[in-house]
């Protein structure tokens, strides 16, 4: 598991426990029980969706890259980042 934070957490603040469409948090790892918690530990977070990848699709949200910094829901991240929702 690895994690990794792209986002302000002024962002995070501001945007816990809205209405959906939630906040996009992404999440990335090759440990499917890793993943479950991690999930889990972002809906708590009040972010109920959240975008799965495994470890080699990380960088799209290394800086400059499409999904870094990016205050968006799942759909919007997922279309940035050009992948198969």
């Amino acid at each position: 598991m690895h994690a990794f934070n792209t986002l302000s957490y002024t962002i995070f603040v501001r945007e816990a426990n809205r209405p959906d469409p939630k906040l996009a948090i992404p999440i990335a790892g090759d440990d499917g029980e890793a993943l479950v918690v991690a999930a889990g530990l972002v809906r708590d977070a009040g972010s109920s969706q959240s975008l799965w990848a495994s470890l080699w699709m990380r960088a799209g949200s290394n800086v400059g890259a499409p999904g870094y910094g990016q205050s968006v829901t799942a759909a919007e991240l997922t279309q940035k980042l050009s992948l198969t929702p």
